[in-house]
């Protein structure tokens, strides 16, 4: 303090000086609170924002299960008779690794992806097998995804049919894939085949 101030001070009253003295120890309390607090303001902000980036940057890495076909806009939740959550069962992990499994795969089991998160925030897929050869397409759809792909038809100057798109929903683990997906097809052909050998041996 300046010789001012002190001398100012030495002519308070007892009770003045109390007064004083309150005002300051007051004054420093809030500041300390201020500090403190501007503090906690910032370290918060922080991790909100790292915790912000890091689920948008995150949000798609997971597992993803076929919850729907749109195919000439017709809604199925099915492919002959194969459920749509057969079809296609996505993971995707960190380092751009993965897997993909589906009752129509060879392999009876998932097999390796590869993935890469475009500049347009879209998710190129990479599998020779699953995709034939093709990069699949997700993009995110609110709490969803979407695969586009295009059907194949010989008929079109492209050779390329109708789009077809794949809706995914994302889910902790997933359904079991059916033994047989594709049913008995073909069954009743079989037993007529044999019905004929029946009755030819019969008539010889």
């Amino acid at each position: 303090m300046s010789k001012g101030s002190d001398e100012l001070i030495q002519s308070y009253s007892e009770p003045e000086l109390n007064i004083h003295r309150f005002m300051e120890e007051f004054i420093m309390t809030m500041k300390r609170l201020f500090c403190s607090s501007l503090a906690v303001i910032c370290v918060a902000t922080s991790f909100a924002s790292c915790g912000s980036k890091k689920e948008k940057k995150d949000d798609f890495l997971g597992k993803w299960e076929c919850e729907k076909i749109v195919m000439g806009g017709e809604e199925m939740d099915n492919f002959f008779g194969v459920d749509a959550y057969a079809i296609y069962q996505i993971e995707l992990k960190e380092g751009n690794k993965g897997t993909v499994d589906s009752a129509f795969s060879t392999e009876g089991k998932p097999v390796d992806l590869t993935w890469e998160k475009q500049d347009d925030g879209k998710i190129k897929l990479v599998n020779d097998e699953a995709f034939d050869g093709e990069e699949a397409i997700l993009e995110k759809s609110g709490s969803k995804m979407i695969m586009s792909v295009a059907d194949e038809d010989e008929s079109s100057e492209d050779g390329k049919g109708e789009e077809v798109k794949m809706y995914f929903v994302k889910v902790d683990s997933f359904k079991e894939m059916p033994e047989n997906p594709f049913g008995d097809l073909g069954s009743d052909d079989d037993d007529a085949d044999e019905d004929d050998a029946v009755e030819t041996d019969d008539e010889e």
